[in-house]
């Protein structure tokens, strides 16, 4: 049974699969009639959902108006998002969020509140840092800031803000290079002291 309207769609526009056909190769969309016949009939799904959408742009109607099972749609739309680019760009900077958290909780003595509290410290201060800097390349350096009748350039207040954010990334960072240098057999320097990092 279908769950699409797409056979009812083309023939409210008076189209046929050939040229729906046409149409989706424009997008660099391969497909034959008999696999479009199959689709709009619920006999055969695409293996990739994302032609439900390029089919809907193609036929200037909405995704919605095509997939009739509210099951369908949803699945298409979890599908699509799995595979954009964002949804894999923010699984890999949760993976490297993820190494980084773990190499720093592999230096700390876990029962100390203290020394947990800074790697849970870096990791949002480096999670603010791309995102300062992510601000910092959508809005530009210079920013447009309105001043009575007028608009003023000034730099932006990312920058600031994330040069204040990076220091604070160093200094913690050198505690944890010293953590890394105990636990590598190594010890302070003489005359090193650890006060201003406990």
């Amino acid at each position: 049974m279908a769950t699409n309207r797409l056979k009812e769609i083309l023939d409210s526009k008076k189209m046929s699969f050939s040229e729906l056909k046409k149409l989706l190769e424009e997008k660099d969309v391969k497909v034959n009639n008999s696999q479009l016949s199959l689709y709009s009939s619920g006999k055969r799904n695409p293996k990739n959902k994302k032609i439900w959408v390029i089919i809907s742009e193609v036929l200037n109607v909405e995704l919605q108006e095509i997939i009739t099972d509210i099951n369908a749609y949803l699945t298409i739309m979890a599908e699509i998002s799995e595979n954009s680019p964002e949804k894999k760009e923010e699984t890999e900077n949760k993976k490297i969020d993820e190494e980084l958290f773990q190499e720093l909780f592999s230096l700390i003595d876990k029962n100390k509140a203290s020394e947990l509290e800074k790697v849970h410290r870096y990791c949002g201060l480096a999670a603010t840092f791309e995102e300062l800097g992510e601000d910092i390349s959508a809005e530009g350096a210079v920013i447009d800031v309105p001043s009575g009748d007028y608009m003023v350039k000034k730099t932006n207040p990312a920058i600031s803000e994330q040069v204040r954010v990076n220091a604070a990334l160093i200094k913690l960072d050198e505690w944890f290079e010293l953590k890394r240098q105990s636990n590598n057999g190594g010890s302070p320097k003489s005359g090193e002291d650890w006060s201003e990092f406990t």
